[in-house]
């Protein structure tokens, strides 16, 4: 059960919200009518337990699991409560669309689990983490021997603990870091803003970062996919006044202003570092990351400890509520455990381009131990790609990471120790007005971040 302090912090958090936001904004919550849909069932569905699932614009892969689990002789029965994240094209108020599923899941105990798309802002999903709405999962791990923790990537669960407990389970995840060449960034995995600029110092005159040298492309690389580096959710306090924001704010006032202009790469400049999303083990052929001189060094966002690298959620993450009962909690589990396995986390991390031939792409990083072993081990022994092919009458030979690659990959994901969710819009726009308007010289860089601080308190203050 909730924590009674918990419960009262969100009590009181949803009671603020309603005195600051019209109660206009729940014309754009499309919640489907529960008891109305229970008197479709047939009679052997009512003698099963009814399990309330949270979702948003469901996938295939989710509706066929639900199918199948609800025509299952297992004594529980899925019904979908689905949130509509449509904004009303004139409404102006704060986004509160997640409003109704806060209070479904704290004051109603109407949902039993959800998945996280189900949020519109995943940042409200995490705050529910951090105050104890949802039940530990690793309980009904214990007795599983398929799905457990010796099973799955024991490392991303532990960073989805919430005080020990496995607050959420993602089914699979993706890596987030700046890359660069080592003659240009060094050869350190990871880096603080200090050495980065050490580093940049070294650099010609006409080195690009990303491929451009404006201030607002350096904000894009730098700051604006890492701005959860500045935000302590759990004790509801920002930290934009920090030297780490400061001094790469500095950083990134240093190029020239292009006033918000689309801005033209140059492809021929030496490119100091760039945004590297990790997905795939394909993502590092020809890289030589387990050489002992390889192409690339991942340097992390800068950060004070040198940190800077997370990883994050891809596709979807399930929570059970904890105002369920035990046995809708249990039941809960037998639909979740399914998205955990062997067989399925194989076939569905990746996207076939020719299924007869089984040549497909890698989406992300298998949760399950195994079905990331064999993903690894397909990819180095050639089995998702022709060894070449023919694009505008020449021949492409296709180029494919070593065994030694793809464990040095693995190594620096597992050293990452952050865990992140999408910043929310709202936070996203007030540090892009006051960054802009910082860096069009009209605000000091006191009164930019002084801004940033106060209004960003202000915004989390009321969804923490």
């Amino acid at each position: 059960m909730l924590k009674k302090l918990n419960i009262k912090m969100l009590i009181l958090s949803i009671c603020l919200m309603i005195s600051i936001v019209s109660c206009s904004f729940g014309k754009n919550i499309n919640q489907l009518n529960i008891s109305d849909s229970r008197s479709n069932l047939t009679n052997s569905e009512e003698t099963e337990t009814v399990i309330h699932f949270a979702a948003a614009n469901n996938n295939d892969y989710i509706n066929k699991a639900i199918k199948q689990f609800n025509e299952a002789d297992n004594g529980y029965h899925i019904e979908v409560v689905e949130y509509d994240h449509t904004l009303d094209d004139n409404d102006d108020s704060l986004n509160l669309t997640d409003f109704d599923l806060i209070e479904n899941i704290i004051n109603k105990n109407d949902i039993d689990f959800v998945i996280s798309w189900a949020f519109a802002e995943e940042t409200n999903y995490k705050n529910l983490q951090q105050k104890g709405a949802f039940t530990d999962i690793y309980k009904f791990m214990e007795n599983d021997e398929e799905i457990n923790k010796n099973t799955l990537n024991s490392h991303i669960l532990q960073l989805n603990e919430v005080n020990g407990e496995l607050c959420s389970i993602p089914t699979f995840y993706t890596a987030y870091t700046l890359a660069g060449n080592p003659e240009y960034v060094g050869t350190k995995a990871n880096w603080t803003i200090d050495e980065l600029t050490a580093h940049w110092e070294q650099m010609p005159d006409n080195a690009t970062i990303s491929k451009a040298g404006t201030k607002e492309n350096v904000y894009y690389t730098l700051l604006r996919d890492n701005l959860e580096l500045f935000i302590d959710y759990k004790n509801g306090i920002v930290k934009f006044d920090s030297d780490d924001f400061r001094k790469t704010l500095e950083f990134c006032n240093s190029f020239e202003y292009n006033d918000r202009e689309k801005t033209e790469y140059d492809y021929e400049a030496p490119d100091f570092c760039y945004e590297c999303r990790i997905s795939s083990f394909m993502d590092i052929a020809s890289l030589d990351i387990g050489s002992a001189n390889p192409e690339i060094t991942f340097v992390g966002y800068p950060s004070s400890d040198g940190k800077g690298a997370y990883l994050r959620s891809y596709s979807d993450s399930f929570s059970i509520c904890a105002g369920s009962d035990e046995n809708k909690q249990k039941g809960a589990w037998e639909f979740i455990r399914t998205f955990f396995t062997e067989e399925w986390q194989e076939e569905n991390v990746l996207t076939y381009s020719d299924r007869s031939k089984g040549y497909a792409s890698q989406n992300a990083f298998c949760m399950n131990n195994q079905a990331n072993e064999n993903i690894k081990n397909n990819t180095v022994n050639k089995k998702y790609s022709p060894p070449n092919f023919e694009s505008k009458g020449e021949t492409i030979t296709v180029q494919f990471p070593a065994l030694d690659d793809c464990n040095a990959l693995e190594e620096y994901i597992n050293s990452i120790n952050r865990w992140e969710v999408r910043s929310c819009d709202d936070i996203s726009d007030i540090v892009e007005d006051e960054v802009f308007a910082y860096f069009a010289d009209e605000i000091s860089i006191d009164e930019c971040i002084s801004r940033i601080q106060n209004r960003v308190s202000i915004l989390i203050s009321e969804i923490s």
